[in-house]
This record gives C-alpha cells, structure tokens and sequence, in this order.
C-alpha cells in the first residue's frame, strides 16, 4: 500500500499498488490506483496500447502468533516443537538421592 496525504483536510488515504506488464516492450511499471479505477490501457514506459495488470506478491511478511503458520503448523513442525519442550514427568533415577538426576545435577553421571 502507499500512502498519500491530502492536503486541504491533511487526511491520509492508503491505495494498493498495482503492477501492469506491456505486451509492446515487455516492460513492467507501478501505478497507485484505487481499486474502483478503471484498469490501465496504455503502458506508462512507450505508451503502446496493450498493458496487463499483473498478480504480484505482497511486500510484508506475517510475524508472531495468530496467523495460519503459527496456529496450524504442519506435522514436522508439531513434533519439532514438542522435542524441544521440557519433560514435565521427569522421575528421579534409582539410585538419585532428592531427584538430582531429574534437575540435571546428577554425581554419578558426571
């Protein structure tokens, strides 16, 4: 999206950005528009009368919890993150006086 401020009333008015190709010289040019504009017949590069509008990837990315990635990962992802939780059942060893092994802090193991 760009923005563009009008400046009698100083409001601010965010349009996509739209990409087009030229079937004349294959070039490809932006264009701020609204979406109830018509579309553009005439390439903004050497004006030949036969332009497109393309379907272009977007310019930001996702981040943090809530979206599709993070709330529906996929099943190798499911069981990453479970290998890497802490084990909430851990049980002292035979043998470990007050459940040292179970914290990490076991004498016989060294």
């Amino acid at each position: 999206m760009s923005t563009l401020i009008c400046s009698r009333r100083m409001e601010v008015i965010d349009m996509p950005i739209y990409e087009y190709q030229c079937d004349g010289c294959n070039g490809r040019f932006e264009v701020n528009q609204k979406f109830s504009d018509p579309l553009l017949t005439v390439c903004a590069l050497c004006g030949a009368p036969s332009v497109r509008k393309m379907l272009s990837t977007p310019s930001f990315v996702l981040k943090g919890g809530g979206w599709y990635v993070t709330d529906h990962p996929s099943d190798a992802r499911k069981k990453g993150t479970d290998s890497e939780k802490p084990c909430g059942d851990a049980k002292p060893a035979a043998g470990c006086p007050g459940g040292a092994c179970a914290a990490g802090a076991c004498a016989a193991k060294g």
